[in-house]
């Protein structure tokens, strides 16, 4: 028996849809968020649980050392005051550089009316006697894309530490001038089924919400607690409850989300030899993961992140 959550909440939760992916057909679930407290909404209202599939709720059950938080902690969260560990955070991001983007540029045309009075010309009697500005140059984008689920194995550190580095990048690339768009989202598939959970951290043209990356991207709970929920909430019809679902790889995520060639791609940490052992080499493992390499001074970066491995160092 299906749930009606699609037809209560019909701005977040969707019916199922076919998707072809290569050759194979899928059924896809899709959930959308347009912010933190959208999702907080969601689950305060109490969604109905797929209780066909999800017997036993890991996003209750799970154990505090493997899901973080209680769930009920984890909700609150979303829209409460931020814990003591977000100022350690923000010490953590370091003025890593990225090589500068193209910015407006503009050249002066000459023209018979419009723009704005130039008197000398105007006076020797030129008919090109006003002058306008043309932009010949337009700022680059960069569109960024981050995979929020991981596979169970991932570790506190390996979550952190990509964290760390997403958010340096994120900043590097904006203050180099690049226009930045943000897709945070889970893609999980469970044999020819597929969960696809977005929930927008940052909108285009925004500065980065450093609060909502905080609490999406640096905890476990957040994928193990809320995203789990949400998962538990959609009208999958395999057993998904068995493991909830594994993580798309880039490639096949590419394909189902027809990303674009030269969209930048945040994979589980795994994935881009983020071991949260050593931040120094995770970021430069991701770097040649990213082949960021022309965008960011990996030298410089290498040395403030050694800086940063020694704050992590002292934490309990």
């Amino acid at each position: 028996m299906s749930t009606n959550n699609h037809e209560l909440f019909p701005r977040n939760i969707f019916p199922a849809e076919e998707l072809q992916v290569g050759n194979v057909e899928y059924r896809i679930l899709r959930a959308r968020f347009s912010n933190l407290y959208e999702l907080y909404e969601y689950l305060k209202a109490k969604p109905e649980i797929n209780r066909d599939i999800f017997h036993d709720l890991s996003s209750l059950t799970g154990s505090r050392d493997f899901a973080g938080k209680p769930y009920d902690q984890a909700v609150e969260d979303l829209v409460g005051e931020l814990d003591p560990g977000y100022n350690e955070f923000l010490r953590l991001q370091r003025d890593i550089n990225a090589r500068k983007a193209p910015i407006h540029k503009y050249r002066t045309i000459k023209t018979v009316a419009g723009g704005h009075l130039n008197i000398p010309a105007y006076s020797a009697g030129n008919p090109l006697c006003y002058e306008t500005e043309e932009r010949i140059y337009k700022p680059k984008f960069a569109s960024i894309h981050v995979m929020l689920s991981y596979y169970w194995g991932t570790t506190k550190s390996q979550v952190l530490n990509r964290a760390i580095i997403i958010t340096n990048i994120l900043k590097a690339l904006e203050s180099a001038g690049y226009s930045v768009d943000l897709n945070t989202f889970e893609l999980s598939a469970e044999e020819d089924e597929l969960a696809y959970i977005t929930v927008q951290i940052k909108k285009h043209g925004s500065t980065l919400d450093m609060q909502a990356i905080y609490k999406t991207l640096c905890h476990v709970e957040f994928l193990r607690r809320i995203l789990f929920r949400i998962l538990e909430t959609l009208d999958v019809e395999n057993y998904w409850a068995s493991g909830y679902g594994q993580t798309c790889d880039e490639r096949f995520t590419r394909k189902a989300l027809n990303l674009g060639q030269n969209d930048i791609f945040f994979d589980q940490p795994r994935e881009m030899r983020i071991q949260g052992e050593d931040l120094v080499e995770d970021f430069e493992n991701a770097i040649n993961h990213l082949n960021l390499g022309d965008k960011i001074d990996i030298d410089k970066a290498k040395r403030d992140f050694s800086e940063t491995s020694k704050i992590l160092a002292k934490r309990p």
